[in-house]
């Protein structure tokens, strides 16, 4: 008899032990979810009544009543796990949600050895976390369909860089929009393992979109570590939104003219070619080169434009100039190296005309000259943003947040178009979810040219196109903090 209740409870033991474990797994998987919607609500600054009530219906939705559901929020400076990697109450308070999912569940078996219940108890942390890392692309408009977009046959090639390498914060359902033939998305050489960001030791990388969209909408290689499509995923804020535009300067910005072979300006530029050299300052009424025939080299500094854009036409090559010049009018900057192009169009803002566009048929002078230099080997234009010791953290192209129009920026590479620095054209999440206005971006390689892009892209709307490869090469290095909710525990 004893032996038999023995081999009784053996069995039972098994049976509802495997009961057990499933019911386990699903409370774990459960508090996770719930954890992550409160996380995600207290990320948006909903707070936590919301956060509370966003966890338990994710209880519910998983199988568990509400009152099994329990929600807390423990003070980060109590966990020595925390710290340096929550962000700071006061920032986002509160800042980290525990989720415990409690089921008693009713054993079979082993009600015949005395045992009639037993209890899965499960945990799940989500926290607003720190992370510093670059992201290449991050398409910031809050809720706009194809915010994310890509047409013709390019491709997009990401090396090097986070373990993320798009992320798109938009939740509409069709966030990303493809269209015809348009190319392929290449992440397999990208991620930390290739420190040179030169595509020869990448494994993959991943491609976050906040909007539910499975599976990705067109063609993308993600490499095999970690390399994922992730379809809801945690929105990333804008790692720039803290750095203050630049005053303007007192000072108006223009050129000198010189002959080739003076001032580095090519010895063999073809005939009816303007060298110029631009310095920083305040540019009313922009810069353009028109019908003219242009060589232009810019001086490190602060750009700052008006109104008339910048707007790099055909029969014309832009470069950085070497370093500053005694004739260059000085306190407006100390830089000895790149430029930043704050572009303030004040009401009534144009359109077509106050916008930054570099053309399809830039960068190449009559009879194909692209003249390739040691700093610009692949020739056409090439540029490099602000230092990144600067307050302006390597941004090349930097709009005014508080431009109240959606304007419509362009990048093209037919002549070849290199950029080592952050485009940076936004005008925030916030006021955008206000009044329906945001900038895009149109980032095109065209056959002919090389595109590439050393650095970040962060804009409201991105849509690439055109039939060649779109190369951003990003070295591993951390560069900014951004904020995004993840589960910690």
């Amino acid at each position: 008899m004893v032996l038999g209740t023995a081999l009784l409870g053996i069995v039972g033991l098994a049976l509802d032990g495997g009961s057990l474990y499933v019911t386990k797994q699903r409370a774990q998987a459960a508090a996770d979810a719930a954890a992550q919607a409160g996380a995600m609500d207290l990320y948006r600054g909903y707070g936590s009544t919301a956060a509370t009530a966003s966890a338990a219906a994710y209880g519910v939705k998983n199988g568990f009543a509400s009152s099994e559901v329990v929600t807390e929020y423990p003070d980060c400076s109590t966990l020595a796990w925390c710290n340096g990697h929550v962000t700071l109450s006061g920032v986002d308070s509160p800042n980290l949600i525990q989720v415990t999912v409690t089921k008693v569940v009713d054993t079979v078996f082993l009600r015949a050895v005395g045992v009639n219940t037993s209890t899965v108890k499960a945990v799940g942390t989500a926290a607003i976390t720190l992370e510093r890392q670059p992201v290449p692309i991050l398409v910031l408009h809050p809720s706009a369909s194809g915010s994310f977009s890509k047409n013709g046959t390019n491709t997009i090639q990401i090396c090097g860089g986070p373990v993320r390498s798009i992320q798109v914060n938009s939740t509409s359902t069709t966030s990303i929009s493809i269209s015809g033939a348009s190319g392929t998305v290449d992440l397999s050489h990208a991620g930390p393992l290739d420190v040179s960001g030169d595509c020869t030791a990448g494994t993959g990388a991943d491609f976050g979109n906040t909007g539910t969209q499975n599976p990705y909408p067109g063609t993308i290689s993600l490499g095999t570590k970690p390399g994922q499509y992730i379809s809801p995923a945690s929105p990333i804020a804008d790692p720039l939104l803290d750095i203050a535009a630049p005053a303007q300067p007192a000072i108006a910005g223009g050129y000198d003219t010189y002959a080739p072979g003076q001032h580095n300006c090519p010895s063999d530029l073809p005939s009816g070619v303007e060298c110029r050299l631009y310095h920083g300052g305040y540019y009313a009424s922009g810069i353009q080169f028109g019908s003219s025939k242009v060589y232009a080299q810019f001086r490190p500094g602060i750009y700052w434009i008006n109104h008339g854009g910048l707007q790099f036409d055909s029969n014309s090559i832009v470069r950085m100039a070497q370093g500053t010049d005694s004739s260059d009018p000085t306190g407006i900057t100390t830089w000895t190296r790149g430029m930043l192009v704050y572009n303030s169009p004040s009401s009534p803002v144009n359109t077509s005309n106050d916008i930054i566009t570099i053309t399809s048929n830039a960068g190449q002078l009559q009879g194909g000259y692209k003249n390739p230099t040691a700093d610009c080997p692949n020739g056409g234009n090439c540029l490099v943003g602000s230092p990144s010791d600067s307050a302006y953290k390597s941004i090349l192209f930097f709009q005014n947040r508080a431009t109240a129009t959606t304007l419509n920026h362009q990048l093209q590479g037919g002549g070849g178009l290199t950029i080592r620095g952050t485009i940076y054209l936004t005008h925030t999440a916030a006021t955008t979810a206000t009044d329906g206005k945001f900038q895009s971006l149109s980032l095109q390689g065209n056959s002919g040219g090389v595109t590439k892009v050393e650095g970040e892209i962060i804009v409201d709307a991105l849509s690439l196109g055109g039939n060649s490869t779109v190369t951003m090469n990003l070295l591993s290095a951390a560069t900014f903090f951004v904020r995004q909710v993840a589960l910690v525990r």
